[in-house]
């Protein structure tokens, strides 16, 4: 399930660490780090801060393609075919 916004001054955001642990681990894996930022929020620094629209577009493009892949071979399991004589 794709992640909620927060905003702060403006910015929609959301916090890797607060993700689900399989989109965490993922998106560590997969996106540019120059994407990530940070915000100054209430005197705590968010160092792992991603802006909403980059989420949304990792979220479509590498995260639904991941889960679908991964359900196909949970959905198919292998058979052994053996040939009639």
């Amino acid at each position: 399930m794709r992640a909620s916004a927060e905003n702060f001054k403006g910015i929609k955001y959301v916090r890797i660490s607060t993700l689900p642990v399989d989109q965490k681990n993922l998106i560590w894996k997969s996106i540019n780090q120059n994407l990530i930022i940070k915000i100054l929020r209430d005197d705590a620094l968010l160092n792992d801060c991603l802006q909403y629209d980059h989420y949304v577009n990792w979220y479509e493009a590498i995260f639904k393609l991941d889960v679908q892949e991964k359900s196909v071979e949970i959905e198919t399991p292998g058979r052994t075919l053996a040939i009639a004589s």
